[in-house]
């Protein structure tokens, strides 16, 4: 029977969700629900016919529309009620306020149709986590990763079918991918479509499975790619690379890639956005007369820096350019030396007798 439930809570997207967005999540929860491939779930088929109504109406720009202004019920919910019931050619049966009774009622006799097949060729997205240092993760690298996934059958092609022949329409379905059923309800003619049984939605049949693949058109392989991180990139980021997921069954289309950035912690450095930080310890003596000293950069080598005479605890000397960077900016962000100034816990004879030698001018 029909959902009750918000068509965009049962999408789960916001109510200013893009096309796009909608077919996405679409896809998603066909993977999470779809009865064919959760058949241990008797819940499936339920959740399944309520995300196909919420989609069928949100995925066309007029019927959406009509359900923002007036809900499910539309403006004409009753006959008289501003738009009589009136039969419409060229349809797939009885007709009501301009609206074929199959697309309005066809999901709910738990038949998905064409559209939901269309979309399962799509191959799955995969994930693989990397982990890079400090500075790949600033400058950017290329890397070779392995991947376990599928790839287009190379015996077929993708076709699925054997050396010599070639998938073949349904036969029940006639290509559809769907069939119908006509039915007299006290509505007038009803028509309800579902997956053709025969051909699981595909539109076609192939008499003769390629022996490679066993007619799925894919075969799993480990596969060894180069995969390029932008500079800038840091943990917690995702980096997508498009068509290196599993490839779609029998032509579908080919997922993509996801990365998982982690970036090691390097004990010398602590970054904040595009800048970085680096704690240098001096003494009580250079702080107040000043000094020189040479500080770490992530790139290698070393930085001269001045800190200042009369520098305090916790100041801060900026070096311009030499810090980080965010993904897609040129500029290298700031490296930002930090002055903590170090009291002696022990002291030499000589030192003593200096520090006694100031404290007493102080006084």
């Amino acid at each position: 029977m029909a959902t009750d439930r918000d068509y965009y809570d049962v999408m789960g997207v916001p109510r200013g969700a893009s096309q796009d967005d909608i077919k996405k999540a679409y896809r998603e929860l066909v993977k999470q629900y779809h009865p064919d491939l959760h058949k241990d779930d008797p819940q499936a088929p339920r959740h399944m016919s309520d995300v196909n109504e919420a989609y069928d109406t949100l995925s066309d720009p007029a019927k959406r529309q009509q359900y923002d202004v007036y809900g499910k019920a539309g403006p004409t919910a009753f006959p008289g009620a501003g738009q009589a019931w009136a039969p419409q050619g060229g349809g797939s049966g009885q007709t009501f306020g301009g609206f074929d009774i199959g697309d309005l009622f066809g999901s709910f006799m738990g038949g998905f149709g064409r559209q939901q097949s269309e979309e399962m060729p799509h191959g799955r997205d995969l994930s693989v986590s990397m982990t890079l240092t400090l500075e790949q993760a600033v400058f950017g690298v290329k890397q070779e990763i392995q991947v376990r996934r599928y790839d287009t059958c190379a015996t077929c092609h993708g076709t699925g079918a054997a050396s010599g022949t070639s998938p073949k329409a349904c036969p029940t379905c006639n290509g559809r991918g769907e069939v119908r059923q006509v039915q007299d309800t006290i509505f007038g003619r009803v028509v309800t479509a579902g997956v053709c049984p025969t051909c699981r939605g595909e539109g076609r049949v192939i008499e003769s499975p390629c022996p490679a693949c066993k007619g799925s058109g894919v075969t799993k392989a480990d596969k060894t790619i180069e995969v390029t991180i932008p500079a800038g990139v840091d943990s917690g980021m995702k980096v997508r690379i498009a068509g290196q997921g599993d490839a779609g069954k029998h032509g579908g289309q080919t997922g993509d890639l996801y990365l998982f950035i982690t970036v090691q912690h390097d004990s010398r450095f602590e970054r904040q956005g595009s800048s970085l930080y680096h704690t240098v310890r001096v003494s009580p003596a250079k702080a107040v007369l000043g000094t020189t000293i040479a500080v770490p950069l992530v790139e290698g080598g070393t930085e001269t820096v001045t800190i200042p005479a009369g520098s305090q605890h916790g100041a801060e000397v900026r070096i311009r350019g030499k810090g980080a960077q965010a993904v897609g900016e040129r500029r290298r962000g700031d490296y930002i030396v930090r002055i903590e100034i170090g009291v002696p816990k022990t002291l030499t004879a000589e030192q003593r007798k200096l520090y006694k030698q100031l404290a007493d001018i102080e006084k």
